[in-house]
């Protein structure tokens, strides 16, 4: 089993321990990126799995990510943002797994390990930026998190907390 929820003090968290394993788990739900286009959550990471590197096939594992999901099989495209434990913060790049996921690096290292971090996102922002701007209004159709460590073969351990979809203020044409 990888994932369980878990409670420390105030923190109530999904917790992720991925040893050779790459397991996502989600949720399926619509929403449109205008009226929701901020993406906030909470994550630490705990242990990173070991010689990662997300750009290559063969090593793309990471201690935390976040992916929100656009459209339905078999035309799925993903945002995946993730802590990347060498790729540096803002590096943008197609999947080496997948051509339809854009990876987008938000932190970094191990400096702040074992260290709870908020995470703020312009989803549609970042949508226009990694798929275009036809699309007037994206929508989205659910999200996913994974820690994962099958390619390295070696050991992830992190938490995933307040995961949430918000509007901006921001009144959008």
């Amino acid at each position: 089993r990888v994932y369980c929820v878990r409670a420390e003090g105030d923190h109530v968290f999904l917790h992720a321990d991925a040893i050779a394993a790459g397991v996502q788990i989600g949720v399926q739900q619509s929403w449109s990126l205008k009226n929701l286009p901020v993406l906030q959550w909470q994550w630490r990471a705990v242990l990173f799995p070991q010689g990662t590197n997300e750009r290559e096939k063969n090593k793309n594992d990471s201690v935390l990510a976040v992916y929100v999901v656009f459209g339905h099989l078999p035309f799925i495209n993903t945002i995946k943002y993730v802590w990347s434990d060498t790729l540096p913060v803002g590096t943008t790049f197609v999947s080496p797994t997948s051509g339809n996921t854009k990876i987008i690096v938000v932190r970094n290292g191990r400096a702040q390990a074992n260290t709870w971090i908020t995470e703020k996102r312009d989803l549609l922002a970042d949508y226009r930026q990694v798929f275009g701007d036809k699309e007037k209004d994206p929508i989205a159709t659910g999200f996913v998190v994974l820690t994962d460590s099958d390619n390295t073969g070696t050991h992830a351990i992190g938490d995933y907390e307040h995961i949430q979809f918000l509007g901006d203020g921001i009144s959008r044409p």
